[in-house]
């Protein structure tokens, strides 16, 4: 991604004239467009609901947050518990899979209306998919839109 910042006198003092009220309207019209945004770019990921559930968004002071909570999303990863949303962003290495708290792991397989149970499984790996980084550029590109209110 490459910003290019031109004429930056004329940009504060543009920024100084702007109404506050109009500034925070517009900060939670882009939140509100990004949360929107990786809400549809992740839903090919929602297997159990459990990543669309914890898609959060708030507008605190003049900042708007947009993230993925960590509630029921925790999975152990070098020792250390990750949300398992960074797997989905970031993508995996081919890794074995061990039940843990249970006897055995519970799936879908090949979309069968049957689950199947396994101790271990053989995880392929997976690609990855910047669902963030394609909501923030559909955001972007409407930011004129968005700023008009």
């Amino acid at each position: 991604m490459r910003i290019e910042i031109k004429h930056i006198e004329e940009t504060f003092k543009a920024l100084e004239n702007i109404d506050k009220e109009r500034v925070n309207q517009t900060i939670k019209n882009i939140t509100q467009d990004v949360y929107e945004n990786v809400r549809f770019y992740a839903k090919p990921h929602h297997k159990t609901g459990m990543m669309e559930r914890n898609i959060r968004h708030k507008v605190k002071k003049e900042a708007g947050i947009v993230g993925i909570a960590d509630s029921n999303m925790l999975v152990e990863w070098k020792g250390k518990k990750v949300n398992y949303a960074n797997f989905v962003l970031f993508g995996s290495k081919p890794h074995l899979i061990k039940a843990k708290n249970k006897k055995a792991l519970r799936f879908s397989y090949k979309n069968l209306d049957e689950f199947v149970y396994r101790k271990s499984v053989h995880h392929p790996g997976y690609r990855g998919d910047d669902f963030l980084k394609k909501a923030l550029q559909k955001t972007l590109s409407n930011l004129d839109k968005l700023m008009k209110g």
